[in-house]
């Protein structure tokens, strides 16, 4: 039976559907979506504006209450929604059901602001006068979100749209809208009135064209790939839309010469080739002092060789499929290109079939200017490059478009310190893998990673909300 869209609280049955098939089997069709067009999205635009009224006035705390119902939905079900993801899109079962928590968990993190000062008072140099500052809503705002984190992305973006009172538009990538649709019904479930959040499935273009055409839009988070979040700009320029884009990375993980050589490898191997490589904080680029070079290399191919490649239901499963043939063809062109750059395979560099799996590969030899050590291939494929010295070592981490996150494996305080100060990236770690950042912390990218104002933590509330200036004379 196919999905539908929700728009102006009512699950509508699609006039066309696609069918999302399981990457680890693709003969076995997972699930039945609406391919919507222009036309949906101009609807769910408009019941969102007609329904930001009411809910801008319903109290934070009420809307707080809200989430928080709606985080007892997503525990409540648990494992239910964690099969569906990683059936749909690949993830390994204990990461689906890890992300599931997390959604839950930023539910609870936002409502818990319902509680907080939501302005301030200040003092005024005028006689008699009171002056102060609220926080309020912008209105209707869309919400773009990626396919491989299908239910923590939506939810780190709806949930302060949510409390701060805006109404919200979300559309999934058609890859994996099995997150976006349980939030939904999470939602609806803990008593979000209609047309509050309606979704709309279908692909990206016709869904564009809409917010560049519909004035009820105040502001758009996007998700994906950094030519799409540059198209989409485009088509908002003409219009003073607030826009958010989080984008690639090409992230740099460095070794340095007292690193914990059997730690820094299993780090290493887990931000590289969990789930694929398909994280945009995915380690692709490894960068070693040339004294432990050789060292290091046998580790991480030996930590590498421990991660289990199959079926992502598995609990051993650490490398799932690839989320489609055209993302496994990509992989090997990219191997294929870096081949004929100069490098070498140490390890990996085949598909396994059947379903779109793809070997954990580790190439050694290309330069650091090469383009597979320049470009997000999104894939389980790593580049290891030596550096002399720390200043080698910045230089080459910095040496991309990208700058979203980066990792230095040191005991070194003085190192660590020096990475912390040098490397151009938004989230920058020491003794961690590149991949993961928590929910109360800013996220986001510089360079062409990310545009606007951060993710997650107090700063989302930022984006979502505007301030108010009261000045009254008492």
């Amino acid at each position: 039976m196919p999905i539908g869209n929700l728009i102006a609280g009512r699950w509508q049955p699609p006039e066309r559907t696609y069918v999302r098939k399981n990457p680890s089997r693709p003969e076995e069709v997972v699930a039945e979506y609406p391919l919507s067009g222009k036309p949906e999205a101009m609807a769910a635009l408009r019941a969102a504006a007609a329904a930001f009224p009411r809910w801008r006035q319903t109290p934070p705390i009420e809307r707080a209450r809200i989430l928080q119902r709606a985080a007892r939905f997503l525990y409540e079900h648990l494992e239910t929604i964690a099969r569906d993801l990683s059936v749909e899109v690949g993830k390994p079962i204990f990461e689906a059901r890890a992300e599931v928590c997390r959604a839950a968990e930023i539910f609870e993190y936002y409502a818990a602001w319902a509680w907080q000062p939501q302005g301030f008072l200040l003092a005024s140099a005028r006689p008699a006068t009171e002056l102060r500052a609220r926080r309020v809503p912008l209105g209707v705002v869309a919400l773009i979100t990626p396919w491989n984190f299908p239910i923590a992305i939506p939810a780190w973006k709806l949930a302060p749209a949510l409390l701060l009172g805006n109404t919200v538009v979300l559309k999934p990538s058609t890859l994996g809208p099995c997150g976006a649709f349980h939030l939904a019904r999470a939602l609806e479930a803990a008593g979000l009135p209609p047309a509050v959040l309606n979704l709309v499935i279908g692909p990206g273009a016709p869904f564009g064209e809409a917010l560049a055409e519909a004035e009820e839009v105040r502001a758009v988070s996007f998700t994906g790939s950094v030519e799409a979040g540059l198209r989409l700009k485009a088509m908002l320029a003409h219009r003073p839309v607030r826009l958010q884009l989080e984008l690639g990375g090409k992230n740099p993980f460095v070794v340095w010469e007292d690193a914990d050589l059997a730690e820094a490898a299993r780090l290493a191997a887990e931000g590289a080739f969990f789930y694929a490589g398909q994280k945009c904080t995915a380690t692709s680029r490894i960068i070693v002092h040339i004294k432990i070079y050789e060292e290091f290399r046998d580790a991480l191919l030996e930590a590498t060789r421990r991660l289990k490649v199959g079926d992502p239901l598995d609990e051993a499963t650490r490398v799932g499929p690839l989320i489609d043939a055209a993302a496994r063809e990509n992989v090997q062109r990219w191997v294929k290109r870096g081949l004929e750059d100069g490098g070498r395979i140490l390890i990996g560099g085949q598909p396994v079939d059947p379903g779109y799996f793809y070997q954990p590969t580790v190439l050694e030899g290309v330069p650091p200017s090469a383009p597979i050590a320049q470009e997000e291939i999104f894939g389980p494929v790593v580049t290891l490059h030596p550096a002399s010295d720390l200043r080698e070592a910045i230089a080459i981490a910095n040496a991309t478009r990208y700058g979203l996150s980066a990792s230095i494996a040191t005991r070194r305080l003085d190192v660590a310190e020096a990475f912390l100060n040098g490397v151009e990236a938004g989230i920058v770690h020491v003794n961690q893998p590149t991949a993961g950042i928590e929910y109360q912390a800013p996220f986001g990218g510089v360079k062409d990673s990310g545009y606007g104002p951060k993710e997650q933590g107090w700063s989302a509330l930022d984006f979502y909300g505007d301030w108010k200036t009261l000045v009254v004379r008492v």
